[in-house]
């Protein structure tokens, strides 16, 4: 019975030692392998096996990460406090460096991205921060590749996502904002009104030009009656005294002879 107690806990025991044995490594890994705690190997994807207790791995994603950073409240060079938040995307590409260089690679990075951000901030005006955020960009995943580079860890981009002026400042443009909008407002208004005012004395001077077209056509039309009138009055007269003149001559003759 003993014997059979034992033999069931010894092929317990070594079915946990061989799972503890078997390890996997997913693609998007690499493990760092160590023996009685000094490095062996590097293990690439796929089922490993390992001598438990003696060996052990750490695993390390080689996934590029992002890294959010706190906002974090920063004085520029003229003494305006701004509101500063950024993403970093990173990437372990030596998975040794990255464990036996630093203790953690991604928490020291967005510490010195902070700390680097507020250097290089500090050395700038308020207009400058507010309007060169590329220029921020750039300069500070430069500093921050230099560093990184002997943790072996790569600084793919760097992303400032908002910028916060001071309160006042921000009340300021706000009103500024609305007095433009008001402006805006006031000026469309305006040129609405004329606009209307325009077409109201087109529409005046359109309607006098009809009024005096049709009086002029209309004493015209009396012109040309008045006319028609003395024409046929004139040549009435003309056959009349004509015909007066025929007729005297006549008797004349009539009264000669």
């Amino acid at each position: 019975m003993a014997q059979s107690i034992l033999a069931v806990v010894v092929i317990l025991f070594a079915i946990i030692m061989l799972m503890n044995a078997l390890v996997k490594v997913s693609p998007h890994e690499k493990a760092v392998k160590e023996r009685l705690s000094k490095y062996q190997s590097t293990l690439g994807q796929g089922w490993h096996l390992l001598i438990p207790i003696i060996d052990y791995i750490k695993k390390v994603d080689m996934r590029e990460r992002v890294i959010n950073t706190p906002p974090q409240d920063m004085i520029t060079r003229d003494n305006a406090v701004v509101t500063v938040d950024a993403v970093i995307f990173t990437q372990i590409y030596d998975p040794v460096k990255a464990v036996y260089e630093i203790q953690d690679a991604f928490m020291a990075i967005s510490n010195l991205s902070i700390t680097t951000l507020r250097a290089i901030i500090g050395t700038m005006t308020l207009d400058d921060v507010l309007g060169d955020r590329q220029s921020i960009n750039t300069t500070v995943q430069t500093e921050l590749a230099e560093e990184t580079a002997k943790w072996w860890v790569q600084i793919n981009k760097i992303e400032i996502q908002r910028i916060d002026p001071p309160t006042e400042l921000m009340d300021a443009m706000n009103e500024q904002k609305i007095a433009e909008q008001a402006k805006r407002a006031a000026i469309l208004k305006a040129e609405g009104a004329k606009e209307a005012a325009i077409r109201e004395a087109e529409g005046i001077r359109e309607k006098q030009m009809l009024e005096a077209e049709g009086q002029a056509n209309a004493i015209e039309r009396i012109a040309a009656g008045r006319a028609k009138a003395i024409e046929l009055e004139s040549n009435a007269a003309m056959t009349y005294f004509r015909d007066a003149a025929v007729t005297k001559e006549q008797l004349r003759v009539i009264e000669s002879s």
